[in-house]
């Protein structure tokens, strides 16, 4: 095992085997494909093949989901209802009980930022669709919820969309 590996998953046996694994798959996966496969004009692709299975390792930041549940809750004791603070969709009124109490968490303050041991407070969390989520996030620098807002603000209503 490299220095790098070492150094992040420490000696530990089962650590090591696990990511001998997941070498070992990564490099089955880059052998799946042949040369020709990779070198293809892909600009016509209309079929393609999907849905091998792949390994894959990340670190991940820890998250409260009690905190989550919290902000919910608070929402849900003002307004009754969850909605997104974006762009006010709300997946109860469009999906009916399939939608009730769903809704996503998005962290204001980004969770790479703070140090180690800091507190997220419930002001820190913004509860919003996915479709928002996914822009928030979109590119680097991410939008802050005021600048999501004023895009929001400037785009035509839905109905003039589907003309």
């Amino acid at each position: 095992m490299g220095q790098r590996a070492t150094k992040m998953y420490g000696t530990n046996s089962r650590a090591t085997l696990r990511l001998a694994a997941a070498a070992a798959a990564i490099r089955a996966n880059i052998l799946a494909v042949t040369q020709t496969e990779a070198e293809n004009d892909e600009d016509d692709v209309a079929d393609a093949p999907e849905g091998q299975l792949l390994t894959r390792v990340h670190r991940v930041r820890e998250r409260n989901r009690k905190l989550v549940e919290r902000k919910k809750k608070a929402a849900l004791d003002s307004s009754g209802e969850l909605q997104c603070e974006a762009c006010t969709f709300n997946f109860s009124t469009v999906y009916g009980e399939r939608g009730d109490g769903f809704i996503e968490c998005h962290h204001t303050v980004p969770l790479h930022e703070p140090k180690t041991g800091t507190r997220t407070r419930l002001t820190d969390l913004a509860l919003v669709c996915s479709n928002c989520h996914r822009m928030l996030h979109r590119r680097s620098p991410w939008l802050t919820m005021e600048q999501l807002r004023a895009l929001l603000a400037r785009r035509p209503p839905i109905a003039s969309l589907s003309a």
